[in-house]
């Protein structure tokens, strides 16, 4: 994965490739897929650090406008429409063409568009964070949730879980309504989750650092009873994807099992990540991580 940045341009300076190092991003895409052949797996690791490198550039730990922003977002959005480089490629661009022609000969036309349309989300979610700060008004937490949701990188991941396991939901198992709300949950433990761990670098950054926790002190809470407050809501997300995944068991297909795994894989293996391989929030990198304005690439 790393290598494969390098390729491509993306790491222009040692405090990048360091950052990137200790990050760990292989680790999460073995722990969130372990059931994966060895060329997926390489596949997902490099759409793993691309995306963080992408994030962190364009969207948090920069200015939160920049010359940068629409360029970049929009880059996004049209490489999934259109499936080629701009006339004049962003930074990264040429990557994700290449990622995606990686991913295709694996994965039907819709089930291609499900991870496109994830990523697309993600950057439109990206702008109206945006918005939210430019007026820096406090949003309540429903607008939150529904950004949070998008903005947090799980959609496309999710999705890739068929990508993982060769064994792709149809469109119809896809969109039952039971099936969508056990991603809801998954989602919500994994975002809200990251909205902990991230907490330090996310009130260091000097672009969009709003959080589940900082929207409960905005409302009167002390930092410890925001911390509390969102710990109890995961833990209501993980008994109410317990639940609703034992009922939906009974009567599951064998791509609706997998795909259930795979969520629990998926939150699961990303509190390993955290707690056992990644540094990308440990606090004794936060004065140098969280600011990236120096860092942003033309």
């Amino acid at each position: 994965m790393r290598e494969w940045l390098e390729n491509y341009g993306l790491v222009q300076s040692d405090r990048m490739r360091a950052r990137i190092a200790r990050a760990n991003y292989g680790w999460l895409a073995a722990r969130c897929y372990p059931y994966a052949s060895i060329e997926r797996l390489q596949i997902i690791a490099c759409y793993f650090g691309l995306y963080f490198l992408t994030d962190d550039l364009f969207v948090d730990r920069v200015e939160t406008v920049s010359s940068q922003t629409i360029p970049n977002l929009t880059a996004i959005i049209a490489l999934f429409d259109l499936d080629r480089l701009g006339s004049e490629p962003v930074y990264g661009e040429a990557a994700w063409v290449d990622l995606c022609q990686r991913m295709k000969p694996h994965m039907s036309a819709e089930h291609f568009w499900r991870f496109a349309h994830g990523m697309q989300m993600w950057a439109g979610a990206a702008g109206l964070q945006i918005i939210e700060h430019i007026h820096n008004q406090p949003i309540g937490l429903r607008q939150y949730e529904t950004i949070r949701r998008h903005i947090s990188g799980a959609n496309p991941s999710l999705d890739l879980i068929d990508f993982a396991n060769g064994n792709p939901l149809s469109p119809d198992e896809y969109h039952r309504p039971d099936v969508q709300q056990l991603r809801r949950h998954a989602n919500n433990v994994i975002s809200w989750s990251n909205d902990l761990h991230s907490l330090a670098m996310e009130i260091s950054q000097p672009g969009q650092n709003k959080n589940m926790v900082a929207i409960y002190m905005a409302q009167g809470c002390s930092i410890q009873a925001g911390v509390d407050r969102t710990a109890d809501r995961i833990r209501g997300e993980i008994q109410a994807f317990v639940n609703e995944a034992t009922a939906l068991r009974d009567h599951a297909s064998t791509a609706i099992l997998g795909y259930i795994e795979g969520l629990e894989r998926w939150m699961a293996g990303y509190e390993a990540w955290v707690t056992n391989d990644t540094r990308r929030y440990a606090r004794a990198f936060v004065g140098e991580d969280a600011d990236d304005r120096d860092l942003v690439h033309t």
